[in-house]
């Protein structure tokens, strides 16, 4: 089974985005508002957002090559910055879990993770280096089957082009093992591209263009099936090709199927992947527009307005043409058959997105930032604040 678990200081803007009204038709996009974080760093990745303090509600890390911090979230006007760490090796790929299972949270980036000590508001945390890859994507998974959580990285290095898994030994202080899976790209594995796409019983592993499958289940034989390309091609663009990857049931039929966002390229698109059944072939459908000019560089799918299936969001990142804008395609018929896209914002940059309940309130906010550029923001969904309202 795949496991993940991912889970910004002053002043706050804070305006309503478009939207539609509660009291619409059924399963209309709730409203969200706009809320700045702060405004620190550039050309920023890793993020993360989870409950770094474990106070009940998340927190939002993200990372410069050689900087990370965690921004705790106090309220949506209110988020105090934190050093979380310096010095890891990579690009824009990290990811956050209990790494030596002490109860909290750690990040890790590509070449080091770094130790929550229990007392992160007050203790930096400890660095420790494990490996050699310095990775566009990062997704946790036991790929092994010996119970701890691996992690899946592309190293888009000149001299090492790989799509790899890094395996954590049992003391995890110690260096971890690189695997070979196969060749790489720019980007493709994140956010979720690992899950048991052939119903097997292990893990396999989707790079966007192919997806990998699993031969032993030990992540030590591998076999590279070459069937995930759209009508006329990917498009790749100055940086070749990088497609984000969410693997899910987004059809209902029991299957696990495979939502992609086309990255670092001026004109990209969303799509998915339909299971024909045990992963032995597949039919892309389009999400988005064929032509948006934008350039998708995050993606997250969940239940946003809570009606019980999976809708997708993403928006435009730094190759976009046009003005950036942040979208998200409802699932309207919930079987992924019909899509109404929704812009919830325009004129700010998104890069390397995350979504999650991040105040606890029942429904699924967005925190994102700029790749050049230094605003994170955050953005409060208000669909469970709505409901409590009166009708008028």
């Amino acid at each position: 089974m795949f496991i993940r678990r991912t889970h910004t200081i002053a002043l706050v803007t804070m305006f309503v985005l478009i939207g539609v009204t509660a009291g619409e038709a059924k399963a209309a996009m709730p409203r969200f508002e706009y809320h700045r974080i702060a405004e620190v760093g550039n050309q920023m990745g890793q993020t993360s957002l989870i409950d770094v303090d474990k106070d009940g509600d998340l927190d939002w890390v993200v990372g410069e090559r050689k900087r990370t911090w965690w921004f705790e979230y106090a309220g949506p006007d209110q988020w105090i910055q934190h050093d979380l760490g310096q010095g890891a090796v990579t690009d824009v790929g990290g990811t956050a879990f209990d790494i030596d299972g002490d109860g909290w949270i750690d990040q890790i980036t590509g070449t080091a993770w770094y130790r929550n000590t229990g007392k992160p508001r007050t203790e930096p945390f400890e660095r420790y280096d494990v490996g050699t890859i310095s990775c566009h994507d990062a997704v946790a998974v036991d790929i092994n089957a010996d119970g701890r959580l691996d992690i899946v990285a592309i190293s888009d290095q000149k001299d090492q082009v790989l799509t790899v898994w890094q395996e954590m030994p049992a003391n995890p202080r110690e260096k971890w093992t690189v695997h070979k899976i196969g060749g790489g790209i720019h980007g493709g594995v994140g956010p979720q591209g690992v899950a048991d796409l052939d119903g097997d019983g292990d893990n396999d592993v989707v790079r966007g263009d192919v997806w990998f499958e699993n031969v032993d289940g030990k992540g030590i034989e591998w076999k590279e099936h070459a069937d995930l390309t759209p009508p006329g091609g990917n498009r790749p663009d100055r940086y070749g090709l990088a497609i984000k990857v969410w693997i899910c049931d987004v059809d209902k039929d029991k299957d696990l199927d495979i939502v992609e966002a086309e990255a670092d390229t001026v004109d990209a698109r969303i799509l998915w992947f339909e299971n024909k059944g045990k992963a032995k072939s597949w039919q892309c459908h389009l999400i988005s527009a064929d032509h948006t000019k934008q350039d998708f560089h995050s993606l997250a799918v969940a239940d946003f307005d809570n009606d019980g299936d999976l809708d997708v969001y993403s928006g435009g990142g730094p190759l976009s043409p046009e003005v950036h804008k942040l979208f998200i395609w409802e699932n309207a018929d919930g079987r992924a058959g019909q899509w109404k896209e929704h812009k919830i914002l325009e004129g700010k940059q998104c890069h390397e997105a995350k979504a999650a309940d991040v105040d606890r309130d029942g429904d699924i906010d967005i925190c994102t930032k700029p790749w050049s550029g230094n605003l994170h923001i955050y953005l409060r969904n208000m669909l469970a604040e709505d409901k409590k309202a009166p009708s008028r």
